[in-house]
């Protein structure tokens, strides 16, 4: 009875561990049936994680379509586009070679024809890095970011990032779907990236509208303070 119970004790470890095996995630060697590196799926957590993320990020791209609103009655649109630029960086790390990064986001819009704030709304909006080595005598390579999703499609269902670097000898580019990523952790990291970058988004054109805001008052009041102060009139 012991030597059943013996043989039987390994057993059920195995099954537990197989049990377990999906909740791990940690496995670099998953391969689909076609041979491809198989998409790891997210355990009911994740999922969890997912839905919420997604809910928040239609949340800020409403919120910045009523930004838009703004923009256009400002007339800041060109060609159905709105971006801003960051300043460059000069960044030098230990270890590494010194390099200069530039940054911007561009919204490329639809909609528009006359009506009221204009009638655009966002379609897709990207968020792109340029990051430029600077070290002397050694080989130049420039190394291109991007992050875009359609806003359209709700979400982050056509969330992708895209990497591109050139050298003087290649150029090469390859790009990453959301849905096609292995890692579920490596997807909503992307996911949660994606989320705070429109959330930097609407603090940029919230700062835009308050300095806009803020001039348009002292304008005001100056000119108050102008027409209000005056000494004795008498024919010029």
């Amino acid at each position: 009875m012991h030597r059943i119970l013996l043989f039987l004790f390994p057993i059920a470890l195995f099954a537990a561990d197989e049990a377990k095996k999906p909740v791990i995630q940690n496995d670099p060697f998953v391969l689909a049936p076609d041979g491809s590196i198989a998409v790891i799926p997210y355990n009911p957590r994740q999922l969890e994680s997912v839905n919420k993320i997604s809910q928040e990020i239609d949340f800020y791209h409403s919120q910045i379509n009523e930004k838009i609103k703004f923009l256009s009655f400002e007339k800041r649109m060109k060609d159905s586009r709105y971006g801003q630029v960051g300043y460059a960086r000069a960044i030098q790390l230990p270890y590494e070679s010194p390099y200069v990064q530039h940054s911007r986001y561009v919204m490329k819009l639809k909609g528009g024809g006359g009506a009221e704030g204009g009638g655009f709304s966002l379609d897709e909006i990207s968020f792109w890095s340029r990051k430029s080595l600077t070290q002397h005598h050694k080989e130049p390579i420039t190394i291109y970011r991007e992050m875009k999703n359609s806003a359209s499609n709700g979400g982050a269902k056509s969330l992708t990032i895209s990497v591109r670097t050139v050298t003087i000898y290649d150029d090469t580019s390859n790009t990453y779907e959301l849905e096609k990523i292995q890692s579920p952790w490596d997807r909503l990291k992307l996911m949660r990236t994606y989320r705070d970058r429109l959330i930097e988004v609407l603090r940029s054109i919230d700062r835009y509208i308050m300095t806009k805001g803020t001039l348009q008052a002292r304008e005001v009041d100056a000119t108050i303070l102008e027409v209000t102060v005056g000494g004795d009139f008498q024919e010029p």
